[in-house]
C-alpha cells in the first residue's frame, strides 16, 4: 500500500482523515481549501467561490477549467520566480522565502484537490496542498478538532 503524501508531512492529522466519515472528510477538505487561500490571499474570485461554496454545489466545467489553467499559470510563474533567483547572491530572509505565486499555486491546488471524487483522498490532497501552501500545520489540527 502506498503512502499518501499528508502521512509522511502529518501522520497524526492523517491518521484522523483516514479514520473519518466521508462526510466530515468531505467539509474538512473545504475548510482547509478556504483556510489556505486565506492564508495565501488568493484573489481569484473563481477559486474563492469555489472555496467557500464547494459543499453546497459542484463547480460548472467551466469553473474547473478555470482552476486548472490557475494553478498551471501560477505554477510556471512560480517556476519563473525561482529561476531568476541568483544561486550566487547572499541569502536573504526576502528569496528565502518562496514568492507569493508558488504559495498562491498550491492555495489553488487545494480547492482543486477539495474536489476529488473520494472525500478522504479530498482531505488528504488539500491538506498537503495547505501545508505546501505555508497554513500552520497547528491551525490544521484545530480544525480536525472542530470537524471530526
Amino acid at each position: 500500500m502506498e503512502l499518501h503524501q499528508v502521512e509522511a508531512v502529518a501522520p497524526g492529522l492523517a491518521a484522523r482523515i483516514a479514520g473519518a466519515e466521508p462526510g466530515r472528510a468531505r467539509t474538512f477538505a473545504f475548510r482547509v481549501a478556504r483556510l489556505a487561500c486565506s492564508v495565501t490571499d488568493v484573489h481569484d474570485a473563481s477559486a474563492l467561490e469555489v472555496a467557500k461554496g464547494g459543499l453546497e454545489r459542484y463547480p460548472e466545467i467551466d469553473e474547473l477549467v478555470h482552476l486548472w489553467e490557475l494553478e498551471r499559470e501560477l505554477d510556471a510563474a512560480c517556476e519563473s520566480q525561482l529561476e531568476d533567483r541568483s544561486p550566487d547572491s547572499a541569502p536573504t530572509l526576502g528569496n528565502l522565502q518562496m514568492p507569493s505565486e508558488c504559495v498562491e499555486a498550491r492555495a489553488v491546488a487545494a480547492v482543486i484537490a477539495a474536489l476529488s471524487p473520494d472525500a478522504r483522498e479530498a482531505a488528504r490532497g488539500a491538506t498537503y496542498e495547505a501545508l505546501a501552501a505555508g497554513c500552520d500545520g497547528t491551525a490544521l489540527e484545530a480544525l480536525a478538532d472542530q470537524i471530526f
